[in-house]
């Protein structure tokens, strides 16, 4: 069973077990000894406190707490003084209201109702030591000693219960702090993998869109390389038989004594007119190839 509130796990507790306990004792009380009318109303008041602080526990935890305490700590009191002989079992009733005080109740209210609790106890005797007539003991002495040893065990119980709580809410305080600071980083992380998804996800488009803009640029690469394997087979095999054929004229026309102006001329005039002719059909070629052209490329 998860417990997550430590305060309100122990008070059902205590109250539910109080609750069957108390009516145990006020039905064998009733049975046994239905004359001990002290002993009834007792065991009536508390059993209706506790009741009573059962429904109010989850409305006002300190209230609830306050309530069947109070009314536990009177009744012992009570029961102390009218009926010394059970002054022991009074007592170690009050004891485990001490212990009830240190775990429920906090700070400055926890210290005075263990304040006013050790100051009635010490009272108890004080009345008893003062009204021998009632007194369970013979010696005043032995009130003495039973005085200082429930002061002190109460003290003791007191004390002891208030650190092992303090201690528990300072460790309780650390894991919510924990629990808090890794609730925080934990979102932290959650938002730092959906910025990761979505910077992978924007890799993935800009990959994308990288191979397109590369089979773009490689298909041009190749059609440029194309064009210029073209344009090279041209130049080597249609510009170079005109070009070697005027340049072989010049040197002929050196030669001769007398040439034939005419002659030369015709022939040059073919050669230029094939060489212009091949020129035109290469712009030709590479209009075809690439009909627009484009500044970036």
């Amino acid at each position: 069973m998860e417990i997550d509130n430590v305060e309100k796990f122990f008070l059902n507790t205590l109250l539910k077990i109080a609750i069957a306990g108390i009516s145990i004792v006020f039905i064998s009380d009733a049975t046994i000894n239905p004359e001990d009318l002290l002993s009834l109303s007792i065991d009536g008041i508390l059993l209706v406190a506790c009741v009573l602080a059962f429904f109010i526990r989850n409305i006002h935890q300190t209230a609830s707490v306050l309530v069947v305490t109070i009314i536990v700590l009177l009744s012992m009191f009570y029961q102390s003084i009218e009926a010394p002989a059970n002054t022991t079992t009074s007592l170690s009733i009050i004891l485990v209201v001490g212990f009830v005080f240190s775990v429920m109740l906090k700070e400055r209210l926890m210290w005075v109702m263990h304040s006013l609790t050790f100051l009635a106890i010490n009272s108890v005797f004080i009345y008893q030591v003062y009204h021998p007539e009632i007194n369970p003991f013979n010696k005043t002495n032995d009130i003495i000693t039973i005085s200082v040893t429930y002061s002190i065990l109460y003290i003791i119980l007191a004390f002891a219960a208030a650190m092992l709580k303090s201690s528990y809410d300072k460790i309780n305080r650390n894991l919510s702090q924990a629990n808090d600071e890794l609730r925080l980083r934990a979102d932290k992380i959650e938002v730092q993998n959906k910025e990761l998804i979505e910077v992978h996800e924007e890799l993935n488009a800009l990959n994308k869109d990288l191979e397109i803009i590369v089979d773009e640029r490689t298909k041009k690469l190749k059609e440029r390389t194309e064009r210029l394997e073209k344009y090279s087979f041209s130049n080597a095999h249609y510009l170079r038989g005109p070009i070697a054929r005027l340049l072989g004229l010049i040197s002929l026309r050196k030669l001769e004594k007398a040439p034939d102006t005419n002659f030369f001329f015709q022939q040059m005039e073919d050669q230029v007119n094939e060489i212009d002719s091949v020129v035109k059909q290469i712009n030709k070629d590479l209009e075809e190839s690439n009909p627009v052209s484009n500044p970036e490329e």
